[in-house]
């Protein structure tokens, strides 16, 4: 029977990281949540990143059992390596990213379900400012990356896909569901929110 995805937020485990161009993450979503980004000030205050409009920024985080094919790293601060498949990783969009979900999730033609198929290979970069505001055009090769200045932040993306799950892998995404919550299921409303409410970057 298929579940119906719900929006509890599993914390602690590794987070996929897009480092370089032609990189590929393939999960079974378990879980999906939508949270407001954060910064810690120089004050050492946690505080919610602002939008110009006054709302916060948001992102999605996608717990997900990494399946074979993916050659994406993942990892907690400075250690990551590429995660087995069947580990519990999270994959966490933002920006261009999070606008990509929507878009595949309106393609996928249903309702999002515990067990469907999310892949990514990164393909593109985008150099920010200070402000977050895009500094010039997408680049498309490793070696224009690897001249991006330290202190530029550099966003990589890439084509995300949702595909309906199959298999073992549903098997396994349900019973990581079930563990990972006792919550009474509900539908993941990030499909429902207006392009406007989105990242600009």
């Amino acid at each position: 029977m298929a579940i119906p995805l719900g929006e509890q937020h599993t914390p602690g485990h590794p987070v996929v990281k897009r480092t370089a161009l032609g990189q590929l993450f393939v999960g079974a979503v378990v879980n999906v949540d939508r949270r407001n980004r954060t910064r810690r000030g120089d004050d050492g205050v946690i505080r919610d990143i602002m939008k110009a409009d006054g709302k916060p920024r948001q992102e999605l985080v996608i717990t997900c059992l990494s399946m074979p094919g993916t050659t994406a790293p993942a990892g907690i601060g400075d250690e990551q390596g590429i995660p087995e498949s069947g580990d519990l990783v999270r994959l966490i969009l933002k920006g261009k990213s999070f606008a990509d979900w929507i878009q595949a999730e309106r393609a996928l033609g249903r309702q999002l379900q515990v067990g469907d198929c999310v892949k990514q290979r990164t393909s593109s970069a985008q150099v920010y400012d200070a402000n977050g505001d895009p500094k010039g055009p997408p680049i498309t090769t490793q070696e224009e990356v690897d001249a991006v200045p330290r202190s530029n932040s550099v966003g990589i993306y890439g084509e995300l896909k949702l595909e309906p799950g199959s298999g073992e892998w549903v098997d396994k995404a349900e019973a990581a569901y079930r563990a990972a919550s006792a919550i009474p299921l509900a539908g993941s409303t990030a499909s429902q929110q207006q392009m406007e409410e989105e990242e600009p970057w």
